[in-house]
């Protein structure tokens, strides 16, 4: 009973370390999508853990029956749990972009590194916000930028103090040819690699996950 009492505080403890198993990963600059699935292979292993020392206390001497349902609903309960504590969501490990070729004077809108087209008072930019923070805690040398829609100071300035000097905030240019390049949905992503005559990379609110990251961090070499 120990041994299962064990397991199951093990895999208790791995969920509610779940966020700080990434960040951890993270800091030991592992790649996001590795980082982002560890937690839960850590988890799943807790589950076998469970199974194997519950197969050894109560169900040695039953059926092949029994074990195998026994079994199948712990697997399923236990994984279930995890799942639904730190949920996996669609754009986690996304990596949906599109090719944006600016000229002219919009040709300088974007600077190199990573912008964050950010919606005044929007939860998700300020929730992406975060994590490029954490990001940049661990990449300093990355260039990261936020620009405002709408014109709006007083929202740029809430995105200001939300960066805590981290990242540099602007309002986004007066440009009806920009807004309509960026697409639909905030947080919209562009990347800048910086290199003459590569396309800037854009992507929407759900298409940039940790893949994304693992490209931005491979073609800035870090």
């Amino acid at each position: 009973m120990i041994r299962i009492a064990l397991s199951v505080l093990t895999l208790a403890v791995l969920i509610f370390l779940h966020n700080s198993i990434i960040s951890t990963g993270l800091e030991f600059k592992l790649s996001f999508t590795f980082s982002k699935i560890l937690p839960y292979m850590l988890e799943f292993f807790a589950v076998c853990l469970i199974i194997f020392n519950v197969y050894r206390q109560f169900l040695m001497g039953t059926s092949l029956t029994i074990r195998r349902l026994v079994s199948i609903l712990i697997l399923f309960g236990g994984s279930g749990i995890a799942f639904a504590v730190n949920p996996i969501y669609e754009g986690d490990f996304s990596h949906q972009y599109r090719e944006v070729a600016l000229y002219g004077e919009n040709a300088d809108t974007f600077q190199r590194g990573l912008t964050m087209i950010a919606l005044p008072g929007c939860p998700f930019c300020f929730e992406k916000l975060e994590e490029m923070k954490r990001v940049k805690a661990i990449y300093p040398e990355l260039p990261m930028y936020v620009l405002v829609v709408n014109d709006d100071e007083l929202a740029a300035e809430n995105y200001r103090e939300a960066s805590e000097g981290m990242i540099e905030v602007e309002l986004f240019p007066k440009s009806t040819l920009l807004r309509n390049i960026v697409g639909d949905g905030y947080p919209n992503m562009m990347y800048n690699s910086g290199n003459k005559g590569s396309k800037l990379i854009n992507w929407n609110n759900s298409g940039f996950g940790s893949a994304s990251w693992d490209f931005i961090l491979e073609e800035e070499g870090l």
